[in-house]
């Protein structure tokens, strides 16, 4: 688990919205919290500042990102 207790309490939505033993009423009710945290994160964001070092730290991000998911895809195979 992350250190970020939002980001640990999305990944618990996520597990508790495929769940199969969960109805799809309550798992709808997960995916309409998680969109509507994601919708209220891109409103923030957008009115948010762009901070020295920002974007280093984004494209760093992406490219552990992508590593992330290669290094998933392989696993797969």
């Amino acid at each position: 688990m992350k250190s970020n207790p939002l980001i640990n309490h999305i990944y618990k939505l996520k597990i508790m919205m495929v769940d199969p033993s969960e109805s799809g009423y309550a798992a709808w009710r997960y995916k309409q919290q998680l969109l509507e945290a994601k919708w209220t994160l891109d409103e923030i964001l957008d009115d948010a500042p762009t901070f020295m070092g920002e974007d280093e730290w984004i494209e760093e991000q992406n490219t552990l990102r992508a590593f992330d998911q290669i290094k998933n895809s392989t696993r797969s195979r």
